[in-house]
């Protein structure tokens, strides 16, 4: 049986997990391979802490070339893989996601205060 190719629109999904996954893995300082880590656990019950997890933002600012918004710096922006991946497609695309909202981070699936 052959595995089929994913659709078009995966592509951008699987990019962004692999750079979210890929600064995980190198800034995270996370006790368990970010590799393993499902999309909604909890990143910070897995290990991260707030200083790892700005050492994950410089990661990914370098990686992509550009900065994330002020409103997109919250707790709640780091807190999965689903999250932080959504953030990422957010400054990807050139948005912040807050339409005129003061809290961005209600824009990011998934995420909590």
């Amino acid at each position: 049986m052959t595995q089929s190719a994913p659709a078009p629109n995966d592509a951008p999904v699987a990019s962004h997990d692999h750079l979210v996954r890929s600064s995980l893995q190198r800034a995270g300082r996370l006790p368990v391979d970010a590799w393993t880590v499902t999309d909604s656990d909890d990143l910070f019950d897995a290990g991260l802490t707030s200083h790892a997890s700005v050492a994950v933002l410089v990661d990914l600012e370098d990686s992509i070339g550009t900065e994330f918004p002020d409103v997109l710096l919250r707790k709640s922006t780091f807190a999965s893989i689903a999250t932080i991946r959504a953030a990422l497609a957010l400054v990807l695309e050139g948005t912040d996601g807050t339409d005129g909202r003061k809290d961005a981070a209600a824009s990011v699936p998934g995420s909590r205060r």
